[in-house]
């Protein structure tokens, strides 16, 4: 398995984690490669010059690889297209190579402008050298066949939930002891995961500050996952919300995978105002502890959400606030 991996951050990372458990408790022997040392078995950055012929060489002595795939695995944004091209090639030499190879596509860019055409038309050749490729909603499917001119039968839609595994045990007084939250019944809101704007944790902040702050508590929890000029002034904007809004509080952190779902626990309901994004894992470990998720109708993530027991899709600012106010008034009934 190709694939960030723990104590690498982010849910690619956790998902390859709990993927490769799942394959193990199947009978299979799972080598990882990543492309930090890390938890993995294996360093391998396909961003560096000769990762492709040691992916190759390594392809050839396993009956499968898996690639957790992810535009970041070819460069950090604003990495030039030139380079990028040269670490796709390098991961083709390990797909061809291998005897048999699955991709499982969490994020892809498609590509604008004039260039479109021909980046799909690379990108097709090389998803082709997959036996199988996994999505994680029929939107991302239909949308990949069609960019990459690739047969749906090909692809699979893979839940962002198949391979979870709770992480802490504890109960809600206990979780919210440990983090030095009110006790219940006061109603703690989540906004979780990496500071960064296509989050839209600011949107949560505004939307709490209008439905009687006293009556809950909104935690605004995580860290940037690199500090870009972006992201540094997106969390200064965080923290200037919070300190302005009774009832918020930003906690600012990398939390590794316990301290996440600790803080689920501890929570009431999860709200996730996405401008963007394909698919969210923090909604299905939500739900996967019986929580309550406000979710930004988005991308895959609507239909990823449509559907759901205790999950609210919202549109706009306005619908985010209705939620609000609905959600907790079912805390408060209860």
């Amino acid at each position: 398995m190709l694939s960030p991996y723990p104590p690498m951050r982010g849910g690619i990372s956790a998902y390859a984690d709990q993927a490769a458990a799942g394959l193990r408790a199947e009978g299979h022997q799972v080598v990882v490669a990543s492309p930090v040392p890390s938890h993995a078995d294996r360093v391998l950055d396909v961003t560096k010059r000769g990762a492709g012929l040691r992916l190759a060489l390594l392809a050839r002595r396993f009956d499968r690889v898996v690639v957790q795939f992810q535009p970041e695995m070819l460069g950090a944004p604003g990495t030039p297209r030139r380079t990028r091209a040269s670490s796709l090639l390098r991961l083709a030499a390990g797909m061809w190579s291998a005897r048999s190879c699955e991709v499982c596509v969490h994020e892809v860019d498609y590509g604008d402008g004039p260039l479109a055409p021909l980046l799909r038309a690379v990108g097709r050749r090389v998803w082709r050298l997959a036996d199988v490729l996994i999505v994680h909603t029929e939107r991302e499917r239909r949308d990949f066949a069609a960019a990459f001119r690739i047969s749906e039968d090909r692809i699979r839609v893979v839940s962002q939930g198949a391979h979870l595994l709770r992480r802490t045990e504890v109960d809600q007084a206990t979780a919210r002891a440990a983090l030095g939250l009110p006790p219940p019944p006061l109603p703690v809101l989540l906004a979780i995961g990496f500071l960064q704007p296509n989050k839209g944790f600011d949107r949560a902040i505004l939307a709490f500050a209008g439905v009687q702050p006293e009556r809950a508590r909104l935690y605004v929890v995580g860290s940037m996952w690199r500090e870009d000029p972006t992201s540094v002034s997106h969390v200064a904007q965080l923290r200037r919300l919070a300190q302005s809004t009774p009832g918020v509080e930003l906690r600012e952190g990398y939390l590794d995978d316990e301290d996440f779902d600790r803080w689920i626990v501890a929570a009431d309901a999860l709200v996730l105002p996405y401008r963007r994004g394909w698919s969210s894992n923090v909604m299905e470990r939500g739900l996967l502890y019986g929580r309550p998720v406000i979710m930004a109708r988005v991308g895959g993530m609507a239909e990823q959400g449509t559907d759901r027991p205790n999950v609210v899709l919202v549109f706009d600012d306005d619908e985010l606030g209705d939620a609000l106010r609905s959600v907790l008034d079912d805390l408060r009934a209860r």
